[in-house]
């Protein structure tokens, strides 16, 4: 059993800088994965979905990702050698008209800026994806690490409530017992036809088989791995249904009690249940 919330991150070294990632998730109902990534890592991103998705089954996922240093050099700077020359022919020819007492040195009269061309280098980021692939994967291990330690104190908590719902079920099953021997015992031979009514009318025989068999059923499934959420909380609104069948069906005070505590229970269930993958 996973939570479907965790916290993750990490840090290494990537080409010639530092890479940082970080994973946070909540609930939801299905898989939701966002990314929000330095402009030149865009063209990484399905491969940073598909990750995610290698661990994560149900939730709302953001990963962020920054450059504590530049993983590539991206600039690059060149001489205009053209403009250079065009600079120094010109400069002779001043020279020549004015005379020698003119500078002829071209970085005396010309800015070193207008002389040089910057521009940013294409970054084949693919290069470097098995090295931030292993920094994405060191963050979702320690996302998965927690989510993995809040699921196992949900599943004792969860284990517990079964077991306070297991013996509802029982206190329930001894009440109408009580209650239809109770029946029994005032029948005479013209009200038998109405007792037998009356107990058909109060028996909760087949609740209660369904109820314990869908217990049973959530009992096995929170010590399964894997993505269980979705089918704990389809056991919980068989349950509940359950339940609310046999209280309108007991009609007893006694009974009654009992529900309320076995309803108490099931609604704190599927509290938790809405935040396990």
């Amino acid at each position: 059993m996973k939570s479907m919330t965790g916290y993750g991150s990490a840090e290494g070294c990537v080409g010639k800088g530092v890479l940082f990632a970080e994973v946070r998730s909540v609930n939801s109902r299905f898989l939701d994965v966002n990314c929000k990534i330095p402009f030149s890592l865009y063209c990484l991103e399905s491969k940073i979905k598909k990750a995610v998705q290698s661990r994560c089954l149900r939730g709302k996922i953001d990963v962020f990702i920054k450059e504590r240093k530049d993983i590539a050099e991206t600039l690059e700077m060149k001489v205009n050698t053209k403009l250079v020359e065009e600079y120094k022919k010109c400069l002779n020819q001043v020279v020549k008209m004015v005379g020698a007492k003119v500078s002829s040195h071209l970085l005396e009269v010309v800015d070193l800026k207008d002389l040089i061309v910057v521009r940013e280098k294409p970054l084949n980021v693919e290069l470097f994806w098995k090295q931030i692939e292993r920094v994405i994967l060191d963050a979702l291990c320690r996302h998965d690490s927690m989510r993995k330690k809040e699921g196992e104190a949900t599943k004792r908590d969860q284990t517990k409530r079964l077991s306070i719902l297991a013996q509802v079920c029982s206190s329930i099953e001894k009440a109408m017992q009580a209650r239809q021997k109770g029946i029994l015992k005032s029948v005479t031979s013209e009200t038998s036809s109405e007792t037998a009514s009356t107990l058909d009318k109060f028996d909760v025989t087949e609740e209660l088989t369904r109820l314990k068999s869908h217990i049973a059923q959530y009992r096995s499934l929170v010590h399964k791995n894997g993505g269980i959420g979705r089918q704990l909380d389809f056991l919980i609104q068989e349950m509940h249904r359950e339940i609310n069948t046999l209280g309108s069906k007991a009609s007893d005070s006694k009974v009654s009690g009992f529900v309320v505590a076995a309803k108490t229970e099931i609604e704190k269930l599927r509290e938790q249940v809405q935040n396990i993958e």
